[in-house]
């Protein structure tokens, strides 16, 4: 019986392991795993079909269908309720056997919403299929805190994502002899995606709602997020933009990201115009660097009435920069900030709760000293 538990990164594998092998939640041994599960993450750039304990391999090798038994995912691993993070569970669902089945923690409903993490409401909404003809659902609820998935009698849904695109492609690339440092950054490029992705998703949800149609454009070179934040089905999105600052040869193919029925809607612009949500995330553009304070102020001043920039850059933790920027927007604007880690506005009196007491103690410290947040400016 071949089992696999997926960490967030190596340092998460002790308490990952304890949070299934506990008897503390599961006191009758429904969900324990084997003796011989195999550790995995998503931050290794270890490649191989056969994955062991003598070294953390990577979960984004482009395993065989059905080539395990169960895969549990650790309470450490960023698995967001969104498209993407759906797409990621009906991957994993076809990594396991007819009779096998996709462990994970899911979260309370008011801290999964809080946090834009799986809940047991929004996972069935979308993978509950009834296995046989009795009606037995393929989702149950296994003890407190942890659900588990199997393939029921209709397929799982295919959600619009970006990460279709990562898996027809660029993870077919891959294999034991060949995985290069591009390749690599291009893997890590999509899974950061897919946490970004939601947590932007979460902030126009608080801004915004869930209907109201809206204007997105990100500050970057290669539509991804644009393409995924196009295609969310949580918020409603009626154009997407790049925007760039100069002709960039790295702009290609960013419509490949899309799924059909969305290519009218993406565009690329060489000046910005306005927008309800503009975006920059970790730009490491050379003209973006040089112009950095000239660039936000003008993505502020493109910003439709109540519209809202969210920017996450390694200059915002410095407190001088943070001042200047601040000083030269309008003092109308409002500032908030939100965790890099969980889709959650910090409060500075109040901690983020996590099921993992290493992602908890992470929360904390990123409460006191807000390095690599995503800051909010809203224009009022």
């Amino acid at each position: 019986m071949k089992e696999i538990l997926i960490h967030k990164s190596s340092d998460c594998i002790e308490e990952d392991r304890d949070y299934y092998y506990s008897d503390t939640r599961d006191k009758h041994g429904m969900i324990q795993p084997s003796d011989d599960m195999v550790s995995v993450s998503c931050d290794s750039n270890i490649f191989k079909p056969n994955p062991t304990n003598d070294e953390i391999c990577s979960i984004y090798y482009p395993f065989e269908k059905k080539s395990f038994h169960r895969i549990y995912l650790g309470i450490s691993f960023p698995l967001f309720a969104n498209n993407w993070g759906a797409a990621f569970l009906r991957h994993l669902m076809y990594l396991i056997k007819p009779d096998g089945s996709v462990i994970l923690p899911v979260y309370a409903e008011r801290q999964g919403v809080e946090k834009n993490y799986w809940s047991r409401s929004s996972l069935e909404v979308i993978f509950q299929s009834r296995q046989k003809w009795w009606g037995m659902s393929n989702i149950w609820a296994e003890n407190d805190g942890v659900m588990s998935m199997r393939i029921g009698k209709k397929e799982p849904p295919m959600k619009n994502s970006t990460f279709h695109f990562f898996l027809e492609n660029e993870i077919k690339k891959i294999d034991s002899n060949n995985c290069n440092s591009e390749l690599s950054k291009k893997i890590k490029r999509h899974h950061d995606n897919g946490i970004n992705s939601a947590i932007i998703e979460q902030i126009i949800i608080n801004y915004f709602g869930r209907t109201k149609p809206l204007s997105f454009c990100d500050l970057s070179i290669d539509g991804l997020l644009a393409s995924e934040i196009l295609m969310s089905d949580y918020v409603n999105i009626k154009d997407s933009a790049i925007s760039f600052d100069q002709d960039h040869e790295e702009i290609h193919d960013y419509k490949n990201y899309l799924m059909d029925g969305f290519k009218k809607r993406l565009s690329v612009l060489s000046q910005q115009k306005s927008h309800d949500i503009i975006t920059i995330i970790d730009v490491t553009d050379k003209n973006y660097i040089s112009n950095k304070k000239e660039i936000i102020k003008n993505a502020f001043a493109n910003l439709n009435k109540n519209g809202v920039l969210v920017i996450r850059d390694i200059s915002f933790n410095d407190n001088e920069f943070m001042s200047e920027v601040n000083n030269m927007l309008p003092t109308t604007s409002k500032h908030s900030q939100y965790s890099s880690l969980v889709a959650t506005k910090h409060n500075s009196k109040i901690d983020i709760p996590h099921y993992s007491d290493i992602i908890f103690d992470e929360l904390k410290n990123e409460n006191n000293h807000r390095k690599n947040v995503f800051n909010i400016f809203q224009k009022i």
